[in-house]
């Protein structure tokens, strides 16, 4: 069944990552400027908070200039706090500092690296930091669905995104009737909790089906009342689908992104979970076309931006994404 265009969003303010040493592979289980939501306040005092777990307690020159280069982008980024999933998991005040010393001030994240919500909320608060995207389970939003909903509330957050659903190595057209299913329900119980359901798309979602794709099925069989999508580029393009494309056909349906690029010559195709970590780099470095998906997302409703840096050495790479972003123009 088929569904009309989503009804106009009111004003709004991970799964467990699998992790291993070495080449670590993707884990992909867990109109104008929107300046509403996307607002990056670099004019606030940079903080010298204690990095003890990250190695320096001064502001680098190069978060400096990081900082800085947020001033004149055309669409203020947010980030995934899974990007420094490593620091994180060592210190997580201190790498919510670096976040804020980093100039941003709203972030995506699911994990809470030990903390209870309430204690992550604290964190957040004392970096002046908005968590405005909760990433949750596939199992969690079905076993617990009013806890998710409990801590998304505690976080502050107006979306709670579906990592991944149910399948095997493909995705297929039962899974994707399952997954409606899901979502739907999921969605109508969080619009209940006032918030909003999404699922996050990782690039298994476009094998044919009698839709056109298994993700034409899934756009086609989800009520855009209750639930929508996020756009992650990175995958988009691993399978091979264009994401300017994907956003003018379905417009209004992908209120958040994630900014990514992909290394040059990485294979596309294939499975997701083959991917090495490495294959994520710095914005405007890979294939990613970073201008025109960003021109087509704000043309079609995203309203929320979180970049995200697979690497491990994400860290570094994140003031080199910044750097790039002044330079766009839409």
């Amino acid at each position: 069944m088929g569904y009309g265009p989503p009804a106009a969003p009111a004003d709004s303010r991970s799964q467990e990552q699998g992790k291993t040493k070495g080449n670590r592979r993707i884990s992909c289980v867990p109109p104008q400027y929107w300046y509403v939501s996307l607002t990056l306040n670099v004019t606030s005092r940079i903080r010298n908070d204690s990095m003890s777990a990250i190695g320096e307690t001064r502001v680098l020159p190069e978060e400096l200039a990081s900082a800085r280069a947020q001033r004149s982008m055309a669409v203020p980024m947010g980030l995934e706090i899974y990007s420094l999933r490593g620091e994180a998991e060592k210190d997580l005040p201190a790498t919510l500092a670096l976040i804020r010393k980093l100039g941003f001030t709203e972030v995506e994240g699911g994990d809470f690296y030990g903390h209870s919500a309430a204690e992550f909320r604290k964190i957040l608060d004392s970096n002046g930091l908005n968590l405005t995207s909760m990433m949750a389970a596939y199992d969690r939003l079905s076993r617990d669905i009013n806890a998710v909903a409990g801590d998304a509330h505690t976080l502050g957050a107006d979306y709670v995104v579906c990592s991944t659903v149910p399948h095997k190595k493909k995705l297929t057209a039962e899974d994707c009737d399952r997954a409606i299913e899901s979502l739907n329900r999921f969605g109508q119980n969080l619009a209940k909790a006032g918030l909003r359901c999404c699922y996050h798309i990782h690039g298994i979602e476009f094998g044919k089906s009698a839709d056109g794709t298994l993700f034409d099925t899934l756009a086609k069989g989800t009520n855009p009342n209750f639930a929508n999508f996020e756009m992650d580029i990175f995958w988009i393009v691993f399978a091979y689908q264009d994401p300017v494309k994907l956003l003018h056909q379905y417009p209004g349906r992908f209120p958040l992104m994630h900014i990514k690029d992909i290394r040059k010559g990485t294979v596309l195709g294939g499975s997701p979970g083959d991917v090495l970590e490495e294959a994520s780099v710095p914005l405007g470095t890979g294939l990613v076309n970073i201008p025109a998906a960003l021109r087509a997302a704000r043309e079609t409703g995203v309203r929320h931006y979180y970049i995200e840096d697979e690497a491990v050495d994400a860290a570094q790479q994140l003031s080199e994404s910044l750097r790039y972003l002044e330079s766009v123009r839409l």
